[in-house]
């Protein structure tokens, strides 16, 4: 469970710039919007946050900084000593070009063996040759527990906790092997001897940052023909949203090539998945499973409709995310959607909220977090003030500011009496900023 997630000098973020994902305030209506951690020292989180502003104001950056953290992590235990990472610093500001990237993220994780939950903070700071900094700490939900560093490292030394090993000569060729280009976390987690970093992997492997603008529908059909997720469960949820479809076929891609040599390579693809861990993206991207809706007709007969060919566009948005979205609530994972709103109805919008802020749709505590440019969420009847946030890119410095509306006077609260207020209206008559200068004239 997301807790507060940072980034410093990543593309068009100059300053450090934070999303807080805990409530800003206490709500007279306890129950509006709010997953209970059981843990004292961060009794709440937030299920969802939107984050809307003008065009090139930098929302997508905030999700993507996340998207470039698991990218890092994922990769980084493979990579060689001479090896650079992508340059996403920002490029308006010559200082920034000599400073490197800095990424925090703070979350929960709960150990259903100990029956106990931990909060969990990672800090990592790269430049596109080495790593600078990287530390991990962690501290248990028992009562009196202090904190502990599991792992601290400069550019010169790396430190472990020493409940981590036993042998201190076994620890040291470890050190002693990772280069600067590796994480500390993930190349000894990756060793499969030190369980206690699985649960930080775990949640980087676990969350989706997607677009439904590039969203391909055949991640959804991997998730359906693999058994991932229960196909009645993608009926439902088309449904309950008036598409009215009676079933669901998932078929093998149209290939052009002979059967003989496609059956090759799906031997190989088997042979390969059997000796490596290879991402299910990369399995589904070369399977590309199609979609096939059965629609009842006016006299009662089943007609088969091509998801690409026959369905709407909404439709295929709705069919390529639905899968993430019903993953990330079967697994209680955090879920990134850029620009929510494309294609999609309002309507539509706001059920996919509440699949999010419903306690019954949700029981695991998945979070959603998006942008959008759909001023209707503005409504204290489905998103609390802390849960609306802005991005705005400043006049001078050109660099992207996130804020949240729970800043603003008055928007400090929310209760029964005022929950269905509507918040857009102030927002575009430019009240809480984030909205773009329009010149028509002067650009004619």
């Amino acid at each position: 469970m997301l807790l507060e997630f940072s980034v410093a000098n990543f593309r068009s973020i100059g300053e450090e710039q934070t999303l807080y994902m805990q409530p800003a305030f206490k709500s007279k209506d306890e129950d509006h919007n709010i997953l209970e951690t059981g843990i004292r020292r961060e009794p709440q989180a937030l299920p969802v946050v939107a984050i809307l502003g003008a065009n090139a104001s930098g929302k997508s950056n905030i999700l993507k900084a996340m998207s470039f953290l698991k990218e890092i992590l994922s990769d980084s235990a493979s990579r060689q000593k001479n090896d650079l990472y992508d340059d996403y610093r920002f490029k308006l500001n010559a200082e920034y070009k000599e400073k490197p990237t800095s990424f925090n993220i703070k979350f929960l994780d709960r150990d259903s063996q100990e029956d106990t939950s931990y909060i969990l903070e990672y800090e990592l700071t790269l430049l596109p040759s080495k790593i600078v900094k990287e530390k991990l700490s962690s501290v248990s939900s028992i009562k009196g527990a202090r904190k502990k560093t599991l792992i601290d490292r400069s550019e010169k030394k790396i430190s472990l906790h020493s409940s981590i090993y036993r042998k201190k000569n076994f620890l040291e060729v470890w050190k002693a092997d990772i280069n600067n280009q590796q994480t500390a976390l993930a190349y000894l987690g990756n060793k499969g001897e030190i369980d206690i970093f699985n649960p930080v992997l775990y949640w980087f492997r676990n969350y989706n940052f997607i677009s439904p603008t590039t969203e391909p529908t055949f991640f959804t059909s991997g998730y359906v023909e693999d058994g991932i997720i229960n196909k009645a469960e993608i009926l439902n949820l088309l449904n309950s949203v008036d598409i009215n479809i009676e079933d669901l076929n998932i078929l093998p891609r149209e290939s052009i090539l002979p059967q003989e040599l496609n059956d090759t390579f799906d031997s190989l693809l088997a042979k390969t998945i059997e000796h490596y861990d290879i991402e299910e993206s990369i399995i589904y991207e070369y399977k590309q499973l199609r979609a096939e809706f059965i629609h009842t007709s006016t006299s009662g007969h089943n007609i088969l409709f091509d998801l690409q060919k026959d369905e709407s566009e909404g439709t295929k948005t709705l069919y390529a995310i639905s899968g993430r979205i019903i993953l990330s609530l079967t697994l209680g994972s955090p879920l990134a959607v850029d620009e929510l709103d494309s294609s999609l109805h309002p309507y539509l919008i706001r059920k996919i909220i509440q699949l999010f802020t419903n306690k019954k749709t949700n029981p695991k505590g998945a979070q959603l977090i998006f942008t959008t440019h759909d001023v209707t969420v503005m409504d204290k009847s489905l998103l609390r003030p802390d849960e609306i946030y802005f991005t705005e890119k400043d006049k001078e410095t050109f660099e992207t500011k996130l804020y949240s509306l729970a800043e603003f006077k008055g928007m400090g609260s929310v209760s029964k009496n005022d929950r269905g207020e509507k918040l857009y209206k102030d927002y575009l008559n430019g009240r809480f900023g984030a909205v773009p200068e329009v010149d028509w004239e002067g650009g004619i």
